[in-house]
């Protein structure tokens, strides 16, 4: 095997001392641009890379984050994940990413993970249990949570705009004709959820319709067969004209009901799902859908994140909230 190349082989090579070779690659100092040249010449034809475990034990940082993802096989968070990398990377970054599966002791456990790492901040999307370690937290490391937000823990935070998007969908329900609106919903203590619940509820009371309770299903947990159960019941039960479910997982659970009780999509219920998902488009009919920005929120959280660790601590935690696009396809 090869001996590794050292610091001190590269100033050999570039005619310097090693303390120069170490002031180029960390920036700690000064140095001349004839100097300089040489040494990058040197790394360059070398092939030299430098030990990050010895640049962090000096620097105090590992130039890495922490992603926490609710679920990897959502193509929305997918998508999320896929900005943060992009931009992490281009920030000079590298990304550990934890898969928590909706689970609030896999979060915890990967929190403490990431600690010992000593990741140098950590992005994430709250599953809502875990919000006094999250509080105290937040007091050693910076964090930005991505597409929900816990209430009173004041972080940075990337977010759609769930009432607005929630919103115009219900509106353009009651323009078909609608009245009788179904709503899937999840019961977790997720702030997005109730956020799409209160745009569904605004459009309503805009057009002076009356909320019953009873057309809003909320799922027990996140859980496939339970979404279905609840949609035929919802279905069976209260007849809506339309289904408006307010996540993806919950709008294919919707679509499993309606194909096992054999109706129609839009003849005898309408359907607009909260978070598109190209499967969406293949559909017949194709299905509408509210769509999220979501690699330009893992992009933005990345933005927010490294603002927060290269020293913009002053200033107070952002809440960006992005616009959705209501995306009118032959569902409704």
């Amino acid at each position: 095997m090869p001996k590794p190349i050292t610091i001190q082989d590269v100033a050999r090579a570039a005619g310097t001392s090693a303390s120069t070779v170490s002031r180029v690659l960390t920036g700690s100092a000064p140095v001349s641009p004839q100097k300089r040249a040489a040494v990058e010449e040197a790394i360059q034809r070398m092939g030299f890379r430098p030990s990050h475990v010895a640049r962090s034990l000096r620097t105090r940082t590992t130039h890495s984050i922490g992603l926490l993802i609710n679920d990897v096989t959502n193509p929305f968070y997918s998508a999320v994940a896929k900005g943060v990398e992009d931009e992490a990377r281009r920030h000079g970054y590298s990304l550990i990413l934890c898969n928590t599966s909706e689970d609030p002791e896999r979060e915890l456990e990967y929190l403490h993970i990431l600690l010992d790492k000593q990741v140098d901040g950590i992005i994430f999307g709250p599953i809502g249990e875990n919000v006094e370690f999250i509080r105290a937290l937040a007091h050693r490391i910076p964090l930005v949570q991505v597409d929900r937000r816990l209430e009173g823990v004041e972080i940075e935070t990337v977010m759609a705009d769930n009432e607005g998007g929630a919103c115009r969908a219900t509106r353009l329900l009651l323009e078909r004709g609608h009245h009788r609106i179904g709503v899937m919903t999840w019961s977790a203590q997720i702030m997005v959820l109730s956020q799409r619940v209160a745009g569904y509820q605004r459009a309503l009371a805009e057009a002076n319709q009356p909320l019953d309770p009873a057309l809003i299903a909320e799922v027990p947990r996140f859980n496939p067969r339970l979404i279905v159960e609840a949609a035929a019941h919802l279905l069976m039960t209260q007849r809506p004209t339309a289904l408006f479910a307010l996540n993806n997982q919950l709008g294919l659970g919707a679509l499993r009901a309606i194909r096992d009780l054999g109706l129609r999509i839009p003849d005898d219920v309408a359907l607009i799902v909260f978070d598109d998902l190209e499967v969406f488009d293949l559909m017949t009919p194709r299905i509408t859908a509210v769509e999220q920005p979501a690699m330009t929120m893992g992009q933005r959280a990345v933005q927010l994140l490294v603002g927060r660790i290269e020293g913009q601590a002053e200033r107070p935690p952002q809440v960006a909230i992005l616009p959705t696009q209501l995306v009118l396809r032959e569902s409704v």
